[in-house]
């Protein structure tokens, strides 16, 4: 995943390349990721077996951790739970008042892209969530949603070139592969990657 998020008159172009990559977070980093799962505790043994799952390497992924927690938030939302969200959100809102070069990014891709793509496979979306957002929230949220359409636009407009078109261009279908998914983890992965179209 890839997207350009406007810093001011900066330009900083993030890059999620969808593997378990760790990246470094500084202590003073982990103090407001643990403020944000703070502000879910129904949430916090999930957080803790994520940890817990990946102690042994060093680092955890960090990313996969946010799309963990975008999981339970869309699943809340879809069976009612709502009530940890305005605390959530308004903790967001809060982290992101503090500019932080790796926080932002673990909350715009990790965090807002996962929702986003998750959201789409359900039948309410994203808007449910945008709605909840406050002012720098919903800058980044809208700066993630954009980003995501126009590579999806540049994608339907590739051409193969002239040699490649005795190889069929191969497209993943998003909702045949969802719909022959058995094991619960692969969806999960499946949809927090993908968005689905339409």
């Amino acid at each position: 995943m890839c997207c350009t998020l406007n810093r001011g008159s900066q330009k900083t172009r993030l890059i999620y390349s969808g593997t378990l990559t760790g990246r470094k977070i500084n202590l003073m980093n982990r103090k407001q990721l643990e403020r944000i799962v703070g502000a879910v505790p129904n949430f916090r043994s999930r957080w803790d077996s994520f940890l817990n799952e990946w102690e042994p390497e060093g680092e955890p992924p960090w990313y996969v951790g946010m799309s963990e927690l975008a999981h339970y938030v869309v699943d809340s939302y879809s069976q009612g739970t709502i009530s940890e969200f305005p605390i959530l959100f308004s903790t967001i809102e809060d982290v992101l008042q503090e500019p932080d070069p790796d926080i932002e990014p673990l909350i715009a891709i990790g965090l807002f892209e996962a929702m986003q793509n998750i959201a789409s496979h359900r039948q309410f979306g994203a808007a449910p969530f945008r709605q909840q957002l406050g002012t720098r929230s919903l800058s980044l949220w809208d700066e993630v949603d954009a980003s995501t359409k126009r590579v999806a636009a540049w994608e339907e407009k590739q051409i193969p070139k002239w040699w490649q078109f005795w190889r069929k261009r191969r497209v993943i279908d998003v909702e045949k592969a969802l719909s022959q998914v058995e094991s619960p983890e692969l969806r999960k992965i499946i949809e927090a990657e993908y968005r689905k179209k339409g």
